[in-house]
């Protein structure tokens, strides 16, 4: 039987990029136990597949699953290519799911299957598409099949606070953008105030960003407020962004993440002519948070826990870059760390170009190297 790797430490899969598009109502989210309603009925259907009845599993898969260039019966096949396996076990585990609009969600889960105390597999699904189809909800995939691994990835930095009252819908979007491209696509958090504020984060000072929701797409467009008119300038701005080639390749030679501390090395090898003596590195740490929600009562994603930067002028680009940094408190179990290099003209006026930049999921304690 075939063997799949063992998922505990991951780069996100920066050889993807979307190749499909959604349309959704970005009405407010409304209210759904999805643990109830979708990971409880999972769960029991892989409870009771066997190697001659997949029914119950199929039943939770859609006609149109695609995720990571695997289709409805390429996931059947590797879920079936376990099932001769003694004592073969599927555990869904991790999960959680913020709706978009009353048919249609995102989640992220992992699916653990072992056999006795041996793991088979353990692999995550990030940006899991759901879709309510006659009163069930339905696994889609994040539609995401192997294409030009090239295009850069495309930052927005978002300005909020907890209790903000207009800023749930543009949460909703930014989300089901990163569903959308979750190789190329992701936002990051910042609280201006209360309790997730980074007391020295000068950022939405810099960006101008007074009234919140605000959000800066590559350091060059800002979109203030929620309208739809403005929701509708995020997924333009998207979409014309993820069609650019990477200006720098990020490739992140080592990363030690301890305690409060992360340290590394990153090589950047410029893909066209940049002029670096403006140009600063960012080292972002983002992680979801389930303590706190939104106005709304959702649980909130990709918030900014720490940012640190250094100027690249004068830096040999042809060494990779060592860098170091501390939090304020321990590092999250699980954060993503993104790092991108950026121009920055003393005052912004949509100028501060970002080019590019990398993702890296993290599990801290636990090192890597590429």
């Amino acid at each position: 039987m075939k063997r799949y790797l063992i998922l505990t430490l991951s780069l996100l899969l920066l050889l993807l990029a979307s190749c499909d598009r959604f349309e959704h109502s970005f009405a407010p989210p409304t209210q759904t136990d999805f643990e109830a309603d979708f990971f409880n009925p999972l769960q029991t259907a892989f409870n009771i597949i066997s190697a001659g009845n997949l029914s119950a599993i199929e039943a939770m898969y859609s006609q149109d699953y695609l995720h990571n260039g695997l289709n409805r019966a390429d996931r059947l096949a590797w879920i079936e290519s376990f099932l001769d396996e003694s004592q073969v076990s599927f555990e869904v585990l991790d999960p959680e799911a913020s709706s978009i609009d009353e048919s249609n969600a995102v989640a992220n889960w992992r699916l653990r299957i072992s056999s006795g105390s041996s793991v088979l597999a353990d692999s995550s699904f990030v940006g899991e598409n759901l879709q309510q189809v006659d009163g069930h909800w339905l696994l889609k995939g994040n539609s995401v099949c192997i294409q030009n691994p090239m295009k850069q990835l495309v930052i927005a930095e978002y300005f909020t606070f907890r209790t903000c009252p207009n800023c749930p819908p543009a949460e909703a979007k930014l989300q089901a953008l990163q569903a959308m491209y979750p190789n190329n696509f992701i936002y990051l958090e910042h609280h201006v105030t209360m309790e997730l504020a980074l007391p020295e984060d000068q950022t939405y000072m810099y960006y101008q960003a007074w009234s919140q929701p605000s959000a800066v797409f590559q350091g060059m467009d800002k979109v203030n407020e929620s309208s739809d008119q403005s929701l509708a300038q995020y997924q333009s701005i998207v979409d014309s962004y993820t069609q650019i080639d990477e200006p720098i390749d990020y490739e992140v030679i080592s990363l030690l993440p301890e305690g409060n501390e992360v340290i590394g090395k990153v090589k950047l090898t410029p893909k066209t002519d940049i002029d670096f003596s403006d140009v600063v590195l960012n080292y972002v740490i983002i992680s979801d948070e389930y303590e706190y929600t939104n106005y709304a009562g959702n649980p909130l994603h990709n918030v900014v826990r720490a940012k640190y930067s250094h100027s690249l002028a004068g830096v040999d680009l042809s060494q990779p870059i060592p860098f170091s940094f501390s939090t304020s408190e321990d590092l999250p179990e699980f954060y993503t760390l993104v790092i991108f290099a950026q121009k920055k003209p003393a005052v912004f006026q949509n100028n501060a170009t970002i080019y590019g930049g990398v993702q890296v999921n993290i599990i801290p304690s636990m090192p890597t190297r590429s």
